[in-house]
């Protein structure tokens, strides 16, 4: 998703400690059957060779750390047998804007640690970034960055869309970094553009790969049909990089709320009226759980038989990995994974 913006911002006095954030992490290297995918690797290209064989993967998303400020604890044996391709790592954007050197926000600090075992993804904000401040990024020397604007825009920043970025980006590290950026299968919904103009938004995502973006994952979409008509209008634009598709598996209305609150994307009415319907007194949360498990899964399908070309999906898992491990094991049990 995008880089989620919290209230609030870390203090100058606070932003110069040095980082008390330790990774929490179990990751038993023995168990992974295809050793060729450990270590840090350049996500596009990644996601290019698993799509070219015609498989099904995945990738999750995790924050660093969870809303009481303890680290995430991701603990990869839950996801047996079949290991998630990468993970990427959100960036938080009003809480580490400031936080200096860049490579004690909390994030890059995941992220440095699993890079040593899993490809990693680390997010970056446009928000209040300056052009000295990705130099000290990509100084950093991951193999990936995902570049987004962000859900707020200060007046002051040096970037103003996530565009300039990937020029930077691209001019400064050359073929030694992926870059991969967000897709909008319902457009620019965040930012209140009603009616969306889908060509003017294919030409926004065109120009970003033009600049040297080498992958693309869409965001939150409930409709399955505009994200395969999302996947044509890309080809047929000319756009050829590999593209995943994100999912977003969800345990409560309350969760769902929250999140068409900062996305502005929303279920199709007559699901939302299914789902509201489950939430009469007698119904419990394991009922909303399912909900969403069969959706998600109704739509990896859908994309599977449109034949477009879509092999990879994104599990936005908000650190809740419980509903992504339900829809894998339904995958699997439909012999897609």
């Amino acid at each position: 998703m995008h880089a989620i913006q919290e209230s609030g911002g870390a203090s100058p006095a606070a932003a110069a400690r040095p980082s008390s954030y330790v990774p929490c992490v179990t990751f038993d290297p023995a168990l992974n059957q295809n050793e060729s995918r450990m270590g840090e690797q350049r996500i596009g290209s990644l996601v290019a060779e698993l799509t070219a064989r015609r498989r099904l993967f995945y990738g999750i998303e995790v924050t660093a750390s969870r809303p009481d400020g303890r680290a995430t604890c991701l603990d990869f044996n839950y996801f047996l047998p079949l290991l998630p391709t990468f993970v990427s790592v959100v960036w938080l954007g009003q809480r580490y804007w400031d936080v200096e050197p860049v490579g004690q926000v909390e994030s890059l600090l995941l992220a440095r640690h699993l890079a040593t075992r899993i490809p990693v993804l680390p997010h970056l904000s446009a928000y209040r970034l300056g052009k000295e401040r990705l130099d000290q990024f990509l100084d950093l020397n991951f193999s990936s960055l995902l570049a987004v604007r962000g859900d707020q825009v200060h007046g002051g920043q040096d970037f103003q869309i996530s565009l300039p970025m990937v020029e930077q980006s691209r001019r400064q590290r050359g073929d030694t970094i992926s870059i991969c950026v967000p897709g909008y299968p319902e457009g620019y919904t965040s930012l209140g553009d009603s009616p969306q103009n889908s060509t003017r938004n294919i030409e926004f995502l065109k120009a970003k790969i033009d600049a040297g973006a080498d992958c693309i994952i869409t965001q939150i979409c409930y409709r399955p049909e505009v994200i395969v008509q999302f996947v044509k209008d890309c080809r047929a634009a000319g756009i050829r990089v590999p593209i995943m598709v994100g999912l977003l598996p969800l345990e409560t209305l309350r969760t769902y709320l929250m999140m068409e609150k900062i996305t502005g994307v929303h279920l199709p009415r007559d699901l939302r009226q299914e789902l509201d319907q489950l939430q009469s007194p007698k119904s419990d949360q394991e009922t909303v759980r399912k909900f969403f498990l069969g959706l998600t899964v109704r739509i990896v399908r859908h994309v599977l038989d449109a034949d477009v070309g879509i092999w990879g999906f994104h599990f936005f898992t908000l650190n809740r990995f419980k509903p992504a491990k339900g829809v894998l094991q339904e995958l699997r049990a439909l012999n897609l994974l």
